[in-house]
């Protein structure tokens, strides 16, 4: 039962839904069993009598709802429903609804399914012939697991008989499914499947005699543990291996490399001789497995650390993968007793593709390392010339410096190595001019040569000639559209080209030759990540001044991550200026990401930026509108900009307005969230309610007003729906 509903409201509930099953229309008569189900009325006598309706789909609903809310004295009736009731798609809910109830009476006929369709049982021959598809396979799968589950020893027989019909279908998986729940009685039979010329029956049998267990069951995995199929020698070994150390020896000598790794797995490091034959081994997937094993909590001292002669062999060997991560766990483990391969390591060119695979595996090592040389290797991984090496580096980096538990790392070279490539400038090349400055909206007019003054001849009397500089042009163009009959666009048009003009496409690009490239996405990178990192917001409010657009865009991104984080390090006054500015930009990107800054700064009403706000809210985009409306609102006090946008335009922003009413005004939420909900019955509305008790107990005495209302009828299906889902188990709500 959901802990914040009402209960006389959802007694209240459950008596009108009980009324409502026997409506004289279908589909409300649905919704209401439907409804008893979601809010678990167990005890409701309709969802009985509801498996005599004229509706095949009230009936089956019906018998799905008992079989789930455990009500033990619907087993007679549902049992005369899986006889008699002409409907297949009923058959098959009486059959998992008994099987729920374990009910014994059932169990017969239960069996006869499993075989056929039973001379005893009707059936509609014409929804045969109508459908082309014979309704008793479902329920011959669905009657097999549901002897499964009831541990039926008897139907061992009948299981098997339909598993080896030739005419009939595939049954193995269910079969052997249903035999192991039925346990130690049908382990004989799952030994003959485990000699079936079908391998998949085979498997499927021997994974089902290891989780019953038992002498017998053991015996037969043992047998297979000689099988000539490696995968079945596998599944025999991996089940005895636990409880029998002699078979670990014997699969160490396996011809196939999963089995000799189950084996390792099953094994300890006290022996050299077998630590010598895993090293050994000409199976790259098994020199993984034993680098997986080996400790890498504590640093290796010397070369005489058993770790160190594993290592040390394997980093040289012949396997690409296995040397260059044994390479990298030398690095983070024991890094002064292979500097001078690192040294050269990190001294290659662009071109050696080995290089980068060997420097990658260092970085992944070296961003868990115990060691607090870690920073410094890394900070000479930040300046590789691999895109993918030096990207791994700076968020390693800021994984560590932001990692409590990691203190003995140098975290403050850390920080600071993130901040210096955070604030690096980019170079200007030879024959390129320095970025200028981004233009505000009127700059850019009056550089066209219009006169945007206040009075201005060019005022905002033609806006398409100011965009394009020549109010002419512009009248010409929208003479030409006019012409050419130019439909107009539709709300999801109008969204969809907003967005596409925000986000241009994006094309892969190979960095690792462009050195002025890589640094400028290594200094993007270290911007984002120092939005992670505690004490860097004036930084950041730094950078976020920069006079390249996607720069400030993402320091004000890394900005709002780190206030959400850590709260606020920036006094109010210097927040304030930042994000006026922002939000002043003509970069849609960067403004949006200004106005995440304001709600997550969690500032007090700032009037200076109210009327942007209230603007936002008319003619922003989506993200714009919801985020201005929660800030507005908090500063406010009121739900009313909430309410306003309950009918907007965009799915998006009417579903956080209802979220936020609720959350907000919830003795209110019923009145306006009710009208909503019938205008949009599409919406669920437990995704917006959540575990507000008084917006539960509101909205619902509200839709059993409209309930009650005959003229309402034509909704009551929606309404019925929506009380339902407001009062239902956390189960059925998901």
């Amino acid at each position: 039962m959901n802990m914040h509903s009402d209960t006389a409201l959802r007694d209240e509930a459950t008596s009108l839904f009980s009324d409502y099953a026997k409506s004289d229309y279908d589909v409300i008569r649905l919704r209401a069993i439907q409804a008893l189900s979601a809010i678990g009325a167990a005890n409701s006598p309709a969802l009985v009598e509801a498996l005599l309706d004229d509706d095949e789909d009230v009936r089956q609903d019906a018998a799905h709802a008992l079989g789930a809310l455990g009500v033990q004295d619907a087993a007679p009736q549902l049992l005369e429903n899986l006889i008699h009731d002409p409907c297949g798609e009923v058959k098959l809910a009486c059959v998992t609804a008994l099987a729920e109830l374990k009910s014994v009476d059932a169990a017969p006929y239960l069996r006869t399914l499993v075989a056929g369709r039973g001379e005893e049982i009707t059936w509609d021959e014409d929804e045969l012939h109508q459908d082309e598809w014979d309704d008793w396979l479902d329920t011959q799968i669905a009657s097999i697991k549901a002897l499964g589950r009831m541990g039926d020893v008897a139907a061992i027989e009948p299981i098997v008989m339909a598993l080896m019909d030739e005419d009939g279908q595939e049954l193995g998986d269910v079969a052997c499914e249903a035999l192991g729940r039925i346990g130690e009685a049908s382990v004989p039979t799952l030994g003959v499947f485990t000699q079936s010329s079908n391998r998949r029956l085979r498997h499927r049998a021997l994974r089902t005699l290891a989780t019953i267990g038992g002498a017998e069951a053991e015996a037969i995995l043992r047998k297979a543990t000689n099988d000539k199929d490696g995968a079945v020698r596998l599944i025999a070994y991996e089940a005895l291996m636990p409880n029998d150390p002699e078979l670990v020896e014997q699969a160490l000598t396996d011809a196939v490399e999963d089995i000799r790794i189950a084996a390792l797995n099953q094994s300890g490091f006290s022996e050299l001789e077998l630590l010598d034959r895993m090293m050994r081994d000409p199976g790259a997937k098994v020199q993984l497995a034993l680098l997986d094993r080996l400790d890498r909590t504590s640093p290796i001292p010397d070369q005489d650390d058993l770790r160190w002669q594993v290592l040390d062999f394997l980093a040289t060997g012949q396997q690409p993968e296995v040397s260059a991560q044994a390479l990298g766990l030398l690095a983070a483990l024991a890094p002064e007793l292979v500097a001078d391969r690192l040294n050269a390591l990190f001294l290659v060119e662009a071109d050696d593709l080995k290089a980068e695979r060997l420097q990658w595996a260092i970085v992944d090592a070296l961003a868990t390392s115990p060691l607090r040389e870690a920073a410094e290797w890394l900070q000479r991984a930040c300046r590789s010339p691999f895109r993918s090496v030096r990207l791994k580096a700076v968020a390693s980096l800021a994984m560590i410096v932001t990692d409590a538990d990691r203190p003995h790392v140098n975290q403050q070279q850390g920080r600071e190595l993130l901040l210096s490539f955070a604030l690096a400038p980019m170079p200007v090349a030879a024959d390129e001019e320095p970025a200028e400055t981004p233009q505000t909206d009127i700059a850019a007019l009056e550089e066209a040569g219009l006169d945007v003054s206040e009075g201005g001849e060019n005022g905002p009397t033609s806006s398409l000639g100011a965009i394009l500089g020549h109010d002419a042009i512009a009248a010409e163009m929208t003479q030409e559209a006019q012409e050419d009959e130019v439909q107009p666009l539709t709300p999801r048009e109008q969204a969809l080209l907003a967005k596409a003009t925000r986000h241009p496409k994006r094309r892969r690009v190979a960095l690792d030759d462009d050195a002025v490239a890589l640094q400028r996405e290594t200094r993007m990178s270290a911007i984002r990540l120092l939005g992670e990192v505690k004490g860097m917001q004036v930084m950041l409010a730094q950078i976020a001044q920069d006079p390249e657009t996607e720069i400030a865009q993402q320091a004000f991104a890394a900005l709002g991550v780190a206030v959400a984080r850590h709260g606020a390090e920036l006094d109010q006054d210097q927040l304030v200026d930042l994000i006026t500015k922002g939000l002043s930009h003509t970069d849609s990107a960067l403004s949006q990401q200004a106005l995440k800054l304001l709600q997550q700064a969690d500032l007090p009403p700032q009037d200076s930026l109210r009327g942007k706000l209230r603007a936002m809210v008319k003619t922003g985009d989506t993200a714009f509108r919801i985020d201005a409306m929660h800030i507005l609102t908090r500063w406010d006090g009121t739900p009313d900009v909430a309410r306003s946008l309950l009918d907007d335009i965009s799915a998006p922003v009417r579903q956080a307005a209802m979220r936020l009413l609720s959350e907000t005004a919830p003795d209110q939420a019923g009145a306006a969230i009710v009208p909503f909900l019938l205008a949009n019955p599409e919406q669920r509305i437990v995704t917006y309610v959540k575990d507000s008790t008084p917006a539960i107990v509101s909205i619902g005495r509200e839709l059993l007003a409209e309930l009650r209302d005959e003229d309402r009828r034509a909704q009551w299906p929606v309404m019925i729906s929506a009380l339902a889902d407001l009062l239902g188990e956390p189960s059925q709500a998901a």
